[in-house]
This record gives structure tokens, C-alpha cells and sequence, in this order.
């Protein structure tokens, strides 16, 4: 829902602001002073291409603004896709600079305009005389029957099954890759395992191998301090064992005078041992010291070879070249047997096939009957707004695609992720007349009545929330213009609605009247905007009447209080 709009600078609105609720939104007044040039600012914010044409003479860009609230489940989960945080609200914003430079803002964050049509399009829909109309876009007339007919469920169903035949049948044409490359590919996958399954590596070695050769490089300086050490500690004749024998001794003497001398001789007794261990283990470690060239020069070939192999297939560890020879393996193993996996996966992919075209008949089936019942349900809607001789029909149809893997009675039917079936909504407008592609045949006026009984229909299913109905009363008056206005007041009981006409009838039964003036002040043209209450609206009324006569104004209080 449209929460407020602001617009400055754009074609003759110097500025304007305005606030909407819920509802049913009018805005009336003279034919050129700007109404529909509201909507075309709104069009802008959906992305919708602009030049630097509709900025306002004498300023240098024009800036078009405005907040959504976002209620719809759906919509929500489709934006919170798209990474747009709707936790404070959402507004969008529209800058047009002089050359045609554009900039698109999404809560403050710079987009492209794509990436603003794309969350647009979740935000409302606008139909009348503008280039932004939904409905003549064959690519949703299928959304809308599926909306209609509560086939989404299946059409998912069927999209997944799809996902999986494009997987399959990818798998088959890896293994169906030219016969050269993949003989090439093949010396390289044995030549990796030969090599990595020679070397018959060990996790951690590389590790291992690198402390053996560091010990070993510094062997002498590690047997010199070990040396040195069981010399201070045991073998000389002043060593600390020596010494700390004696002081035991000494102790030892006067331990019956005073329990503390004994407690003192327990003290290095322990240090003694302490000292007994730490000299055991320096003449272990002495055993181990390793002077051998010749052992030095094999750990180092052997590094090397670890060194060249990551290098050579491009891994880090040695854990990744096992692992990559492990796959390898596999590779060779695929090749060796591919014709035997080629067979299985054809196989696989009849399966895939078999369920794809049970899956899409299935569905084709249930939007043949939506289909028609979505037509007589339009057709009865039209019939109501002034369009009884009108013919709506739900074409769907298959379409032939000689590279699709889908036959269908013999005949290659092109398929998608929204299954088998081409929707496109017809009309014949008058008896007589060859239903006709709604791009083809119909007119702004009946577009707007078209959408608006779709609307109609679809209210439970339709997930926008704001429509905009620009000039929805072209070519219609008298009893249709009566039901074309309660229409619009049913639909704005679930959604928020902004239309703009000439028709009283419709005028009359908003829930919100904005009146749209132009005026020329020193030299420039102003368009001004105001919401008209009590006697102002029927006023307006009364002038869209035929003038603001004592009769016209009673037919307006009349038609107001209704």
C-alpha cells in the first residue's frame, strides 16, 4: 500500500506531497491539469524508462518519492527474496538529472532500474492509458489463471521435475563430450593417480618429514648443549648430582635433632630424582642424535616430491592430493564404464521424462477447466461494465519445439519450469469479430474494465495491494458508470485503490477526493493538488455533473450521501 508520494520538479508539478490510507482514491478536475501526470510518476518508481523531457523547465532534475506498506504474506516472502528489508517500511526513490542521467534508490541504497522493476512489480499495478500495463503482458496471463484455478502447487511439482530433467540430461551430455578431449583428460586422470598413488602419501608426513630434517640440519649444535648438559648434571666431578648427594648427606646427619632438617633432606631427595630423570632421558636423546648424510638427502627428495606434486595439481595438502586422486579414480572408472553409466542414465531420463508428461497433463488438464471458467466468470463481469457483447477466452495451446526432450502424441511440445502449456488471454470486443490478443484489439478504456474484472475475480488470490486505474471511464457513461464505480468500491474493501476520471458516479463513491487544478503564475504553469471535503466535494461533483447548479449540487449531496 501507498503510504505517501512526493514529487518534485516533474513535467508541471513544482511540488507536491500527498498521504494515502486504505481504500478507494479519486482525483478529479479538468482535462490537462496534471492528473494523469501523478500516475506517470508512479510509473517512473517502477522503473519505467525516463528522459530528461519530464523534468520541470528551469530546474536541473526531478525527483519522484514514495513509502510502501507491505501486508501481503506473499509479497513479503518474494521482497525478503530479493534481500529488501521491510522491517521499517520501504521507499523507493527516483532521481532524473538533466542528459537523461537516472538513479533509482531503495531505502537509501542505490539500484539499478531492473532491480526497482523487478520489487515494483510486487508493490501495484497500473492500467489505463500508460505504458505500464500488466495485463498486456502474455508472459503473466499464465500467473493470473494459475492464481484463478489454485494450481501453484502443481505448477511447483512440475517445475521441480523439470530441474531434475535439465540435471539429468546435463549428466549425460558430460559423459557424451567429445571423444578427443576426453581421452586427453584421461592420460592426465591416470598419469595424477599413477603419480600420487606411487608416492603413497601419508597425512602429516609433509609435517613429520620437515621436524626430522630440522633436527637433522642442526644435529651437531643439539649434541653439543646435550653433552654439555650430562656433563653439569652427572658427568663431571663437580655435578649437580654429585653435589646434591652430599647435600643430602649432610642433612641426613641432623635429621633426628629437628624434624625439619628431615623435612629439607625430602626435598632434595625428590630434586635428586627429578635430576636422575631429566639425566636418563638427555643420554636417550644423545642415542638419537643422527649425523647421516646420507638419510638428510632422502627426507629432503622426499619433500621435494610432496612439494612438486601440490604443485603440479594445484592442492595445498596432502589430504587434497589423496582426495584428488580419489576422484581420479573415479573419473577412470566413469570412463571405462560409459557406456554401461550412458545406458543407465538413459534409463534415468525416460523415467524423468514419463513423470514430467504426467506431471504437465495433469496440470494442462486442470487449467483447461480454470481456463473456462475463468472466462465465463470475466465474461459475466464485462457483461456488468458496459462489455455484455464482449468474448473472453483463456487460449492455452501447446507449442512445438523440435530441440524439446517432451513428446506429446508424437509431436515435441516445448516445456518450462511452469510446465507445457502457452496462456494467452483473447477478446472479441463485438459479435461477429475473431477473438483477438488483448495487445491486439483492445483499448486503454477496456484494458482498465478488463484488469478491473479480473481484479474483481482474483481478490482473494491477488497478492498486490495498490491498483491504479488511470481514466478507467473512457467511452462509458450512464448505467455502466454506475456499476463500473460499485465494482470499484467492492474491490476497495481488500485493496487500496487510485483512480482518476471524469465520471461523478465513480468520483462520488471514493473514500478519499483529491481535485487537481493548473494554474499559470509570472510566466509558469503550476499543477496543485488539495483533498476536498464537505461542501468543496460537492461542488466538484456537482461541476462533473454539468455545472455547479442549485440542481446539479442537490444531485451531488444525493449521490454522496448513497
Amino acid at each position: 500500500m501507498i503510504d505517501r508520494i512526493f514529487i518534485k520538479n516533474y513535467a508541471i508539478i513544482d511540488t507536491l506531497e500527498l498521504e494515502f490510507g486504505a481504500g478507494f482514491h479519486v482525483f478529479t478536475g479538468e482535462t490537462g491539469a496534471g492528473k494523469s501526470i501523478i500516475v506517470g510518476a508512479l510509473g517512473l518508481l517502477l522503473g519505467e524508462k525516463g528522459d530528461s523531457a519530464v523534468i520541470r523547465t528551469g530546474s536541473d532534475r526531478a525527483v519522484i518519492e514514495a513509502s510502501f506498506t507491505v501486508s501481503d504474506r506473499y509479497s513479503r516472502e518474494r521482497l525478503a527474496e530479493m534481500n529488501i528489508d521491510l522491517s521499517e517500511g520501504l521507499i523507493i526513490r527516483r532521481e532524473i538529472a538533466e542528459g537523461g542521467k537516472s538513479r533509482a534508490f531503495v531505502n537509501g541504497m542505490q539500484e539499478t532500474l531492473g532491480r526497482i522493476s523487478e520489487i515494483g512489480q510486487w508493490l501495484l499495478d497500473i492500467h489505463g492509458q500508460h505504458d505500464h500495463q500488466l495485463l498486456l503482458q502474455q508472459k503473466v496471463h499464465i500467473d493470473i489463471l494459475d492464481s484463478y484455478g489454485g494450481l501453484w502447487d502443481g505448477r511447483r511439482k512440475a517445475g521441480e521435475i523439470y530441474a531434475g530433467l535439465n540435471a539429468k540430461l546435463a549428466e549425460k551430455a558430460e559423459l557424451e563430450t567429445d571423444e578427443k578431449k576426453l581421452a586427453e583428460e584421461k592420460v592426465y586422470w591416470e598419469t595424477a593417480v599413477k603419480d600420487i598413488t606411487g608416492a603413497k602419501l601419508a597425512d602429516g608426513e609433509e609435517e613429520e618429514l620437515s621436524e626430522q630434517l630440522k633436527r637433522m640440519e642442526h644435529a651437531e649444535q643439539i649434541q653439543t648443549a646435550l653433552n654439555g648438559a650430562y656433563g653439569k648434571l652427572y658427568g663431571e666431578e663437580l655435578s649437580v648430582s654429585g653435589r646434591l648427594a652430599k647435600s643430602q648427606g649432610d642433612l641426613n646427619s641432623v635429621s633426628g635433632i629437628d624434624p625439619k632438617y628431615a623435612e629439607l633432606a625430602e626435598i632434595l631427595e625428590n630434586v635428586s630424582a627429578q635430576v636422575g630423570e631429566a639425566v636418563k632421558l638427555i643420554s636417550e636423546y644423545m642415542d638419537e642424535v643422527d649425523y647421516d648424510t646420507g638419510k638428510m638427502d632422502g627426507l629432503t627428495d622426499r619433500l621435494e616430491l610432496i612439494k612438486d606434486l601440490k604443485r603440479k595439481y594445484r592442492k595445498q595438502t596432502i589430504a587434497e592430493l589423496n582426495a584428488y586422486c580419489e576422484e581420479c579414480t573415479a573419473k577412470l572408472g566413469r570412463f571405462e564404464n560409459r557406456a554401461a553409466e550412458i545406458e543407465k542414465i538413459d534409463k534415468e531420463i525416460a523415467e524423468v521424462k514419463l513423470r514430467l508428461i504426467d506431471s504437465c497433463l495433469e496440470l494442462s488438464r486442470k487449467r483447461q477447466d480454470a481456463g473456462k471458467k475463468l472466462a465465463l466468470a470475466v465474461k459475466t463481469e464485462l457483461a456488468f461494465l458496459g462489455m455484455e457483447k464482449s468474448e473472453f477466452i483463456t487460449g492455452i495451446s501447446y507449442i512445438k519445439d523440435d530441440a524439446s526432450p517432451i513428446r506429446i502424441n508424437d509431436r515435441a511440445v516445448k516445456a518450462g519450469p511452469a510446465g507445457i502449456d502457452y496462456v494467452e488471454f483473447m477478446i472479441s470486443p463485438n459479435p461477429g469479430e475473431e477473438p483477438k490478443p488483448l495487445r491486439k484489439i483492445a483499448s486503454g478504456g477496456e484494458i482498465s474494465r478488463i484488469m478491473l474484472a479480473l481484479k474483481s475475480i482474483l481478490a482473494g488470490n491477488d497478492s498486490i495491494e495498490t491498483l491504479i486505474f488511470d481514466e478507467i471511464d473512457v467511452g462509458i457513461g450512464g448505467v455502466t458508470a454506475n456499476h463500473v464505480a460499485e465494482k470499484i468500491r467492492e474491490l476497495a474493501r481488500s485493496r487500496q485503490l487510485i483512480v482518476i476520471t471524469h465520471l461523478p458516479q465513480i468520483a462520488a463513491k471514493s473514500d478519499a477526493h483529491y481535485y487537481v487544478t493548473k494554474d499559470v503564475r509570472e510566466g509558469k504553469t503550476f499543477t496543485q493538488v488539495r483533498r476536498l471535503d464537505g461542501a468543496e466535494r460537492v461542488n466538484e461533483v456537482a461541476r462533473m455533473l454539468g455545472g455547479e447548479t442549485d440542481t446539479s449540487k442537490a444531485h451531488a449531496r444525493e449521490m454522496l450521501a448513497k
